[in-house]
C-alpha cells in the first residue's frame, strides 16, 4: 500500500529543488491565487510526474486516487497541478471518476490555471466517455455562482469540440447564450476559447453566431473569433 505522506513529502522536496524564482514572479503577475506558488515550469511538473509513474509502475486505481486526493487539498498550486498530470497519465482512469470527485475538486479551484487543467485534462475526457448521461453537468456548472465553476462548464467543452466523435456545437452555443452577457475577465476569455475552438469544425456556424451576437459579445471576444476565422489567428497577425 502507498504511503501517501511519503511520497507528498518526495513531491514538495522536488518542488524545492526544481523551484524557478523567475518563473514564479511571472506567475504571480498573471495567476492570482491564495495557494502557495513554488514556480515550478511545466516541463519540470511533467518531468516529475513521468519519473514518479515510473518509480510506481502499475499503481492501483485506489492507491493513485489517492495521492490525487492529497496532493488536490494541498497548499500550493504544484501539488494540484500534479495531481491533474498524474490522471492525465492514466487515462483508463479518468471514464471511472464520479461526478463527486470534480464537484469536490471544483470547490477548491481559486485559478485559471487549474480550472484549465481540470476541464480540458480531466472533466472533458470524463464528460467524453459518457455523453449521454455526463453532458448535463455543464448548463449546470454554468448556473453556478461561483465564476470557476461557470468557466470550468464552457472550458470542458474545448477538448469536446476538438474532434467531430464528440463535438457539441448546439450545447455550446447555448452555453454561451448564458455567459455571453457576463464581462468577468475569466468568463470573457472562456467564451472567446470556446468560439474559436468550434471554427475548426463549424466555421460557417461560428461566423453566423459572430454577426448575430456582436453587439452583446464581449469586444475582445468578436475580435479574436473574427481574427483566428481571417486569419487562422487570435491576434490576427500573419508571419
Amino acid at each position: 500500500m502507498l504511503d501517501i505522506s511519503e511520497e507528498r513529502a518526495w513531491f514538495l522536496d522536488q518542488f524545492d529543488a526544481a523551484a524557478d524564482t523567475k518563473y514564479q514572479a511571472g506567475q504571480q503577475m498573471v495567476m492570482k491565487t491564495a495557494l502557495h506558488l513554488y514556480g515550478v515550469r511545466v516541463p519540470d511538473l511533467r518531468r516529475l510526474s513521468s519519473e514518479w509513474q515510473r518509480v510506481h509502475k502499475g499503481i492501483s486505481r485506489d492507491d493513485l486516487l489517492a495521492m490525487v486526493e492529497a496532493l488536490w487539498v494541498g497548499e500550493s498550486y504544484e501539488e494540484r497541478s500534479m495531481a491533474i498530470e498524474l490522471l492525465g497519465r492514466n487515462k483508463r482512469i479518468i471514464s471511472d471518476l464520479t461526478w463527486d470527485h470534480f464537484d469536490r475538486w471544483r470547490h477548491l479551484v481559486d485559478n485559471w490555471g487549474l480550472d484549465d487543467g481540470l476541464a480540458t485534462s480531466i472533466f472533458g475526457p470524463w464528460v467524453a466517455a459518457d455523453l449521454p448521461g455526463r453532458l448535463s453537468y455543464l448548463p449546470a456548472l454554468v448556473g453556478d455562482p461561483v465564476v470557476w465553476s461557470r468557466r470550468l462548464g464552457l472550458v470542458a467543452t474545448v477538448p469536446l469540440n476538438r474532434s467531430a466523435s464528440t463535438a457539441q456545437p448546439d450545447l455550446t452555443f447555448m452555453l454561451i447564450d448564458r455567459l455571453k452577457a457576463e464581462r468577468h475577465p475569466m468568463i470573457t476569455k472562456a467564451v472567446s476559447w470556446a468560439l474559436r475552438t468550434l471554427i475548426k469544425l463549424y466555421p460557417d456556424r461560428v461566423a453566423a453566431y459572430l454577426d448575430d451576437n456582436q453587439d452583446v459579445l464581449p469586444s475582445h471576444a468578436v475580435r479574436e473569433v473574427r481574427n483566428k476565422l481571417e486569419t487562422g489567428l487570435k491576434s490576427g497577425k500573419t508571419p
